[in-house]
């Protein structure tokens, strides 16, 4: 199993320990959700999940999307909550913790809508939408200074001990 081990000094060290037989690739599996209990806008989200270690949550694929769905069910959280992605810039989504364009998407019917002409821009990728849908199961568009709930990620990246 790949074991990540870390001291902090003035600076972070990580240790890798290998296990080449348990290494895999990539996968939904790997990825492990905190959701946040405060609320926040989604810079200060953003900053939140960073400052803890973590990345705002981002959803590349549709196994991605099931594994968080299946989270949030389990563990009872039905609200919206930020995600990862933004407009914000040129016009085009992308996830901020990576800088990878929005490919996979699972926006709600109608979405996104930018909220309208008279509202302020909606650039930042909610997940769910209670008002719309009770089983927030989708993505919308949401005003990036709106203070909503987040969810934040970490990755258990496994590396092959010939790569590193």
């Amino acid at each position: 199993m790949c074991t990540a081990f870390a001291s902090a000094f003035s600076l972070l060290v990580v240790i890798l320990v290998f296990d080449s037989t348990e290494c895999q690739s990539l996968t939904a599996e790997n990825i492990k959700y905190v959701v946040s209990q405060d609320k926040q806008n989604w810079i200060q989200a953003l900053i939140n999940c960073k400052s803890s270690g973590m990345e705002l949550a981002t959803v590349n694929s549709e196994e991605e999307h099931l594994a968080m769905e299946k989270f949030l069910k389990d563990s009872g959280h039905d609200l919206g909550y930020w995600l990862g992605g933004t407009k914000l810039g040129d016009g085009t989504y992308y996830w901020a913790p990576t800088g990878a364009k929005v490919v996979f998407t699972k926006w709600f019917v109608g979405q996104p809508d930018n909220g309208g002409l008279d509202l302020p821009p909606e650039d930042c990728i909610q997940w769910g939408m209670p008002s719309y849908s009770p089983k927030p199961t989708g993505w919308n568009d949401l005003n990036c200074n709106r203070s909503i709930q987040y969810i934040c990620q970490t990755v258990d990246y496994c590396y092959a001990p010939n790569v590193v």
